[in-house]
């Protein structure tokens, strides 16, 4: 008999300063809690614009890819935090392959605690 896959859920808070993954723990509990945390890139001052410019879109894009690879064990992704950082996230996963099967789902939020976002997270995957 094959055995069902179990999904996996995980919800992302994220600004451009870091990320934080929630999900459940691999126990039999199922409470959810902070599971990893990617650093965000610093912007570069210093030299001329153009330089500034490239070194601050390979740092941001050093980031999404740190974020990417912590993702990748989740089936269903909620990705929520100010500004335009969730919508970066999610273009960034629509161009990765990997991602093709999975859904993900974008909403905002303000600044968060830890225990208010894995709140959000829960609540947000609670009967699935």
């Amino acid at each position: 008999m094959k055995e069902q896959h179990q999904k996996k859920f995980a919800g992302i808070w994220l600004d451009s300063a870091k990320a934080i993954i929630i999900a459940q723990e691999p126990d039999e509990s199922g409470a959810y809690s902070v599971q990893n945390t990617v650093k965000g890139h610093q912007r570069q001052s210093g030299g001329n614009e153009h330089t500034m410019n490239n070194a601050n879109q390979s740092e941001e894009l050093k980031y999404l890819k740190g974020v990417t690879t912590a993702l990748l064990p989740y089936d269903e992704i909620v990705i929520f935090g100010p500004g335009q950082s969730q919508e970066q996230l999610q273009h960034h996963l629509e161009h990765e392959v990997q991602f093709n099967s999975k859904k993900i789902t974008v909403d905002s939020s303000g600044q968060l605690t830890d225990n208010q976002a894995i709140a959000k997270v829960r609540d947000f995957f609670k009967g699935r």
